[in-house]
């Protein structure tokens, strides 16, 4: 086999598969089309990386050359080509080549050779060559005291070998060195089977491996492995058993078109509750990355969530539909940080199935979870349609860019007109205007002659102060934890009796709910009196602190024309502005009354709008 010899298959889409990813769904026939595309992009990338290697003398180091590894590849393909194609598939696959070719054309990682990320390649050979029956002799390179066969095994090897021989005569399969021999089987303690998790439901199953071992397998970069344990292991089947069954009996096409995308998860610790981490990359399509979910819906919610940014990617492999954005950086209510337009675009298309999915999952969610489900399909219904606003006035869209974001447009539309109940819209109106606010406290900066500017006029108390002034955006902005006061919304509204739990004890809120504080319990309890009087000792403890001004913002978001309301959860970036240009002139009382400097800065914004949208987006600073 070799990649100019093998077919690569179409590289174009139906438009009846394009209509159906801009409406955010792809069925299956969607699906594989993708994946066809997707074996020829995996192609390409192979190929670079043959090239790329045949210019570096040390790219194999004590291995067989690259050609030789591909030799055995060519083999096991003839043999059974099925089987090859499933490993080259793999999305860890992916990950490694492109890891390994930017490695190759340039940016060296000094602290392991080159020939450890090339040998990869021969994992490869020599695990395609186990699953077509071949006889054969490789070397593979082992790292972190792990040498891994994908799709096969992997084995504990001791930390001073960097190499073993993968021998295979007769269907049987060693790895062999100098200081150990270990059988390819069950019965060696040092061989471990792949983690295999299938899930049944409607006629409907879900196949996916649990990576713990290939160092490939984190979209981060290499890692270490992390074995799960026997524990962890039947946690996430049960989880993946529980949330498979809610999305066929609820999203049937939409968990079809799932099973045939999803090829592997990657376990991830824990993380606080209603703060799971997971990711998707296009150099991995199949594969995703997950830390333990709090429960089977929130798996399920995650599952339709990457499996959109699965789509996406692939289809942004073969069509263009972002104009490079350069230095400019937009608004996501879903991040902390400003993203480029294909980011917005990205987590835009996630975000149109998330709200598909909460749609349809209140309907069936039990009595005890409906007042949740309809807070977030009212949460990210108003998110989700404000982004694609912002991506279609944006003026950076190709056309197939602009038809793909319309559509989109037009399926979130729709979802504005159900009706969901009062509660849910508040709290998701609470939600939204304290992220983006929060967003703007921490990563809009207002340029310093107009923050001079601002300070001495407030130190005249100047009305008629120019508003209107220059901002940019931080490109890499600290950890803000924008989300705490939503997760205890989450607390109230999913689990009572833990949120009563916090209540109990206020002042220990900020340990157990990282970045929360006594005046946010107030807050989403609904005692604005005392939830006030705690942000305003915040802001005396510290008149920089964005979550002490917005929180003061946020206990009259229901006097939206008051000039303090439209100031601090509008324009939040400004009153900072005040004070670090009052910092800057030799203040030592910055701030004489938060509520005044509020006032007089909610006076020269009379239109804020305190969720407008911004086409233009910032520059990055």
């Amino acid at each position: 086999m070799s990649c100019d010899a093998v077919s690569m298959g179409p590289t174009y889409l139906d438009p009846e598969h394009f209509h159906a990813l801009a409406r955010g769904a792809g069925d299956e026939r969607t699906i594989t089309a993708l994946w066809r595309s997707e074996r020829s992009w995996r192609l390409i990338v192979l190929r670079a990386l043959l090239d790329s290697c045949a210019a570096r003398p040390d790219a194999t180091g004590p291995l067989v050359s690259v050609a030789d590894a591909w030799q055995l590849l060519a083999e096991a393909h003839a043999a059974d080509s099925a089987a090859t194609e499933d490993v080259l598939a793999q999305p860890q696959v992916g990950i490694w080549a492109a890891h390994t070719l930017r490695r190759l054309l340039g940016d060296p990682d000094p602290s392991l050779p080159l020939w450890m990320d090339v040998g990869y390649l021969h994992a490869l050979a020599a695990a395609s060559a186990v699953r077509a029956g071949l006889s054969f002799d490789l070397d593979i390179p082992v790292r972190d005291g792990t040498a891994v066969l994908p799709t096969v095994g992997a084995a504990s090897i001791r930390p001073d070998v960097s190499v073993v021989r993968a021998r295979a005569r007769a269907g049987q399969v060693e790895l062999v060195s100098a200081a150990r021999t270990i059988r390819c089987s069950a019965a060696d303690p040092n061989w471990h089977a792949p983690i295999i998790v299938e899930a049944h439901a409607g006629g409907v199953e879900l196949r996916v491996e649990l990576h713990d071992r290939d160092v490939y397998r984190d979209l981060r970069g290499p890692s270490a492995p992390q074995p799960l344990s026997a524990d962890e292991i039947v946690r996430w089947r049960a989880l993946l058993a529980r949330a498979w069954e809610l999305l066929v009996s609820q999203e049937r096409d939409r968990a079809q078109a799932i099973a045939e995308t999803l090829r592997s998860v990657v376990p991830v610790p824990r993380r606080a509750r209603f703060r799971q981490l997971s990711a998707s990359g296009a150099e991995a399509f199949g594969g995703v990355l997950l830390s333990e979910p709090d429960d089977a819906a929130q798996l399920a919610v995650t599952l339709v969530h990457e499996s959109q940014h699965h789509k996406l990617g692939a289809l942004s492999h073969l069509l263009t539909l972002v104009e490079s954005s350069g230095d400019i950086r937009y608004y996501a209510p879903w991040r902390d940080d400003p993203r480029p337009l294909a980011g917005l675009l990205q987590g835009a298309y996630a975000f149109v199935g998330i709200t598909q999915f909460w749609r349809s999952h209140r309907h069936h969610a039990p009595s005890g979870e409906r007042a949740a489900a309809d807070f977030e399909f009212a949460l990210w219904r108003r998110q989700t349609l404000g982004v694609l606003r912002v991506l279609a006035a944006s003026g950076r869209l190709t056309g197939h860019g602009q038809r793909f974001v319309d559509t989109l447009y037009t399926e979130l539309e729709a979802c504005q007109k159900d009706p969901v109940p009062a509660a849910a819209l508040d709290a998701a109106c609470a939600v939204a205007v304290d992220h983006r606010a929060m967003w703007r406290g921490h990563n809009i900066r207002v340029d310093p002659a107009d923050r001079e500017a601002l300070a001495a006029a407030w130190e005249r108390r100047d009305p008629t102060a120019k508003a209107v002034v220059g901002r940019t955006v931080l490109a890499a902005p600290p950890e803000g934890l924008l989300d705490a006061r939503a997760v205890l919304r989450r607390y109230l509204l999913v689990d009572p009796a833990a949120f009563g739990r916090l209540r109990a004890a206020p002042d220990e809120v900020g340990a157990r709910v990282a970045g929360t504080t006594a005046a946010d319990l107030a807050l989403v309890a609904g005692d604005l009196d005392r939830a006030r009087v705690g942000y305003l000792d915040e802001l005396h403890e510290d008149a920089s602190s964005v979550h002490g001004w917005v929180g003061l913002g946020l206990t009259q978001l229901d006097r939206p024309a008051d000039p303090v309301t439209r100031a601090l959860l509008g324009c939040p970036d400004l009153v900072l502005a005040v004070v670090d240009g009052l910092r800057s002139r030799g203040h030592r009382t910055v701030i004489p009354d938060p509520i005044e400097l509020a006032t007089w800065v909610g006076g020269l914004v009379t239109g804020q709008d305190l969720d407008s949208v911004d086409p233009a987006g910032w520059l990055a600073a």
